[in-house]
């Protein structure tokens, strides 16, 4: 078997912190990213790497007018009231001049002209589905609408989903099925990537994590056979990510190599052996320092192309799992080749 490399996307501007960082701060993030999403699909396109970009839903909508039409029939009612983006959004609005940091059609209909590009979803609001609320169906209608957006948008249903801040919830997977969803990513392997909600996340927890970008931790592996993939009848696919990417940082430029050559050999590893290999980030990682992640992207995408001429590696988005376990009928996604920009 060859080796496999996936890259999946969490895409999701402001409505990924709306409750943890203040939206005007984080302007320059998010025009950057938005400049650069063109520039990271050519990057893609020029070597033959398929990614799944699981997209907030809410950034299909034009603006807030728009999105009032599309939003859920039911909210999340949150015993955190701050987890709920529709309490935000009642207190501080969605003005026209704040566009940039919840709206991207143009962005998002850009990743649908490329080859190999597939538009997924990271839910609606950006859903989190660990933390405790009341409302039973909150999490269905969410995937309703966004369902509803991908097809009045952009004349597709979504079948690939990251769940936000990767709070993976076994008792959603049937909802997931029931609602077009074929495929969804699991946390890597490692007691510090078990799914928990955010009063879980502790300090040791995030420094174990921080500490696995550069060095080995214990005797967890990031690579794994295909056949470790399961299906199971009415549920997605659940398909474990293997490493973050961590976005460069100028203090830290030691450490930035330390990542990306672990990086790479880890890539490696899954070609010879003939293995998975499944890198994720949000583009939005890229925004403080667009040029430098972007070389960084480009020192990977290298990696892969020496990997696929040596080894015979290839790579696939996360539909394309759904592709190869559930056979062409589940051929449901947005990842139309006809019309896409070829490579």
């Amino acid at each position: 078997m060859q080796g496999i490399f996936t890259i999946s996307l969490d895409f999701e501007l402001h409505w990924g912190v709306f409750d943890k960082r203040d939206r005007k701060q984080r302007e320059a993030n998010y025009k950057n990213t938005l400049r650069i999403v063109p520039q990271m699909l050519q990057l893609f396109a020029e070597y033959d790497v398929h990614v799944t970009w699981a997209t907030v839903g809410s950034l299909f909508a034009a603006n807030q007018q728009e999105w009032e039409l599309f939003k859920p029939a039911i909210e999340p009612d949150y015993a955190e009231e701050r987890y709920s983006p529709y309490k935000w959004i009642r207190q501080n609005g969605m003005p026209s001049e704040y566009n940039w940091a919840h709206f991207c059609p143009e962005e998002v209909a850009m990743i649908e002209k490329y080859a190999g590009q597939e538009l997924g979803t990271h839910t609606f609001s950006h859903y989190y589905c660990l933390e405790q609320q009341s409302e039973a169906k909150a999490f269905d209608a969410d995937l309703k609408a966004v369902q509803k957006v991908a097809l009045a948008k952009f004349n597709g249903q979504l079948r690939s989903l990251v769940f936000p801040r990767n709070q993976v919830n076994v008792k959603y997977l049937k909802v997931c099925y029931d609602n077009g969803i074929k495929a969804v990513r699991s946390n890597p392997s490692g007691w510090f990537w078990k799914p928990v909600d955010e009063g879980g996340a502790s300090k040791l927890r995030r420094l174990f994590r921080t500490a696995d970008a550069y060095i080995q931790v214990g005797t967890i592996r990031t690579t794994y056979p295909l056949n470790r993939i399961q299906v199971v009848p009415g549920e997605p696919l659940q398909l474990p990510a293997s490493r973050f990417l961590r976005p460069w940082q100028p203090k830290y430029e030691f450490a930035n190599k330390m990542q990306i050559r672990r990086t790479c050999e880890e890539m490696r590893s899954a070609a010879r052996r003939g293995e998975v290999y499944h890198l994720w980030w949000h583009p939005e990682n890229f925004g403080d320092y667009p040029e430098q992640n972007l070389n960084n992207l480009r020192i990977l995408l290298e990696q892969y192309k020496k990997c696929k001429e040596k080894y015979g590696m290839t790579s696939w988005n996360m539909g394309e799992y759904v592709d190869h376990f559930m056979g062409k009928r589940a051929e449901t996604s947005n990842t139309k080749k006809a019309g896409k920009i070829l490579q």
